[in-house]
């Protein structure tokens, strides 16, 4: 068992070392997140990165919050949430996760990292109303599993409910995520800090948000990871990776100094002290691995999936 398995590196074309990924790979994450390569290069990458690990199948992510040009440079455009959201086009939020996944897998993404569940006026979110986004997402996810790939709703509990009472968040931005978790892969905190439930920690490193909260008051089940590292701009994060692991966070994203959180997670492991977590983080990634493995879902062709990207409003 290999404890860096639960590490998803970040790999940005034109600035990361495609060796040091190479390394990374063969030392054992589970994946990487892609970030700001072309169709053919995050193909290329790909399937170097299989070649590489020790695994029979490599996870690679799309970290999107609309659609796969934003991790994918000459993906094509897709209606934006907002958009689907304001004509309630339940249909729409079918075909644009359909559609994506077909993108997706046809250059070697397996997990797309969307949908994004909060509630708000503009995009990323659909909309205001806490059912019509449940029902939206909920498309979005079906059509994501029938074009065979993960997903992720983000970014709990919800960055509109900031400035809310935890009664008023129930009655709205807890509804999705309620609708969703017997349909979603994975969950996503956010690394906001939520004064109203927990003043002393980002969402994603909040004992009190993951533990008490997602997983017991509203007996969530299944995985949860973290929000790209990188993005927070933490200074010492092999330390935050330690707590976010103890608060239930089960596979960490994309860290500035992946060797850094890689030496922490292998020396935790072998102390024992987050022995379990690690394992239950494997455990999810086995199974996430064999569905996207085994499904009978067939593969498109690229220029299939292009086409009918360009095509989704004709």
């Amino acid at each position: 068992m290999k404890p860096a398995r639960i590490v998803f590196p970040g790999f940005w074309f034109g600035k990361s070392n495609l060796k040091q990924a190479q390394e990374l790979a063969a030392r054992g994450v589970g994946g990487f997140c892609v970030y700001g390569g072309t169709a053919q290069q995050t193909h290329q990458f790909a399937q170097a990165m299989r070649e590489a690990s020790p695994y029979d199948h490599l996870l690679l992510c799309a970290d999107i919050e609309e659609d796969l040009a934003e991790a994918v440079t000459d993906a094509p455009r897709l209606p934006s949430n907002a958009q689907l959201g304001a004509q309630n086009d339940t249909e729409g939020a079918y075909r644009k996760g359909l559609v994506t996944a077909r993108m997706a897998r046809s250059i070697g993404i397996d997990w797309l990292l969307a949908p994004v569940v909060d509630i708000g006026y503009q995009s990323p979110a659909f909309c205001e109303v806490p059912m019509t986004v449940a029902h939206l997402a909920g498309d979005y996810v079906a059509g994501t599993a029938n074009g065979g790939v993960l997903n992720c709703v983000k970014f709990f509990p919800g960055v509109s409910g900031i400035l809310k009472t935890l009664a008023q968040m129930e009655d709205a931005e807890f509804v999705p995520y309620k609708h969703m978790f017997r349909r979603c892969d994975a969950i996503m905190p956010s690394d906001m800090v939520f004064a109203n439930i927990d003043p002393t920690s980002r969402a994603m490193m909040s004992e009190r948000i993951i533990k008490g909260l997602l997983k017991k008051r509203l007996n969530y089940k299944g995985c949860v990871i973290s929000a790209p590292m990188y993005k927070s701009r933490i200074r010492n994060e092999a330390s935050a990776a330690l707590k976010m692991i103890g608060c239930g966070v089960e596979l960490v994203l994309a860290p500035q100094d992946p060797l850094a959180v890689l030496d922490m997670v292998e020396r935790e492991f072998d102390k024992g002290t987050i022995l379990d977590a690690v394992i239950h983080g494997i455990s999810n990634l086995e199974m996430f691995t064999s569905k996207v493995v085994t499904e009978s879902v067939p593969v498109v062709s690229r220029q299939e999936a292009w086409d009918a990207a360009q095509n989704f409003r004709k």
